[in-house]
């Protein structure tokens, strides 16, 4: 057989079947549904989606015949991704000095006509072809079911670059799951690792300052005291960035909760010092659900809610539970120094903070770690604020 594709048109074109992923798959409907197509439309017995690699010819799909592929030396697909012509039609096999030994003309499945469309990616290069043909006897086709055979191999290859988009984005979502996961780990071993140094600091801090005590000036003491808060926002920073890393393992377990005593347990917890903000709760039920992930989410909005206050007023804070076959939507209302629409989504993002240490401390992952649970739940978490009056959090979550 005559080399039919210069070595440079192979490797493209064995490129273009790699970046399908297509070759020796199992039978699929919607290729099936293409081929029966073919066959009726043309009135051919005989119809084949054919991919072809360096060896052979793969059949994707095919109707009237059994076998699944064939060596490249009897395949007629072959000359069809060499032709310049739209159709590539052989009205007799038998007749043809190329195929009238081939054994698929001499045997079984004994075809005699053929006509065949390239199938092309979007680069020119053919990699397979939509064919039909007849068996035992002449058959032709006329310019209509021409066109049609045409436009039923462009849509094979709009199905396959379907289907090598939909691979790009599974792989995509697993780079970017795999890196996050490294990301995770490092921020889970690292703030492990840092934690046990920085005890040993503020331990021999205690030592020095202890053994130095009775000749400690004020301006000795301002210095014990301005190491020591350093010491601890950097601790309180690691707890954070180590709950923010390991905040997907608060998914694993459910359980019944009840609602209102667990969210007054929570802001009772971090309202101890004070007893003239109050807590509103409408009657919330016992729901189904991760007392882990809820704890988590709960806790940063209520602390946010208690440490944000308006400094002329009391802190008020109000939790609203509403439900639906198909989902859970919690709304977290408080009375403080609100938010302007232009951070509504800078608040999300780790590390990310409206306010300096000295007027409001905390770590800058709370809210990105509330966003983190919340959107591996498959829900949402979005914001409604008014700088001055307050903000509304509203949280919607799938039921499981």
């Amino acid at each position: 057989m005559e080399q039919l594709q210069p070595k440079n048109e192979l490797q493209l074109r064995l490129k273009a079947l790699e970046d399908y992923k297509i070759l020796d798959t199992l039978p699929e409907q919607m290729y099936d549904d293409i081929t029966q197509i073919a066959s009726f439309v043309c009135d051919m017995p005989i119809a084949i989606l054919t991919l072809l690699d360096e060896d052979r010819q793969f059949f994707k799909s095919k109707v009237g015949v059994s076998i699944n592929q064939t060596s490249i030396e009897h395949s007629v697909c072959a000359y069809t991704i060499r032709s310049k012509e739209d159709v590539f039609e052989i009205s007799d096999l038998r007749d043809d000095d190329r195929f009238k030994n081939n054994p698929l003309v001499i045997n079984d499945p004994n075809i005699v006509s053929y006509f065949g469309v390239r199938l092309e990616n979007e680069n020119g290069i053919a990699f397979g072809t939509l064919c039909v043909m007849s068996q035992h006897d002449l058959k032709f086709i006329s310019e209509e079911q021409k066109e049609v055979l045409k436009k039923l191999a462009q849509q094979v290859v709009y199905l396959f670059e379907l289907r090598k988009a939909n691979n790009d984005l599974i792989l995509n979502k697993e780079i970017a799951k795999n890196y996050l996961t490294q990301m995770e780990d490092f921020a889970h071993t690292a703030a492990h690792d840092l934690r046990a140094p920085l005890r040993a600091v503020k331990s021999f801090l205690q030592l020095i300052e202890s053994k130095n005590e009775s000749t400690q000036d004020d301006k000795d003491k301002k210095y014990f005291k301005f190491v020591f808060d350093n010491v601890k926002t950097m601790d309180d920073l690691i707890v954070s960035l180590l709950e923010f890393a390991k905040s997907d393992d608060s998914l694993i377990e459910e359980e019944d909760i009840e609602l209102n005593s667990f969210i007054t347990e929570i802001y009772d917890h971090l309202n101890a010092n004070s007893q003239s903000n109050q807590l509103l709760l409408s009657n919330l039920p016992t729901i189904h659900f991760s007392k882990l992930a809820l704890g988590v989410v709960f806790n940063n909005l209520i602390e946010n809610a208690l440490k944000y206050k308006s400094p002329d007023q009391n802190v008020s804070i109000e939790v609203v539970y509403e439900a639906n076959e198909f989902q859970h939507e919690f709304q977290i209302t408080d009375n403080g120094i609100g938010i302007t629409e232009e951070y509504f989504e800078l608040i999300f993002k780790p590390f990310k903070r409206l306010h300096t240490k000295s007027e409001y401390p905390g770590s800058g992952l709370g809210l990105a770690t509330v966003k983190k649970i919340v959107e591996k739940m498959n829900g949402t978490i979005s914001v409604r604020s008014v700088l001055g009056e307050g903000t509304t959090f509203l949280i919607v979550i799938p039921k499981q």
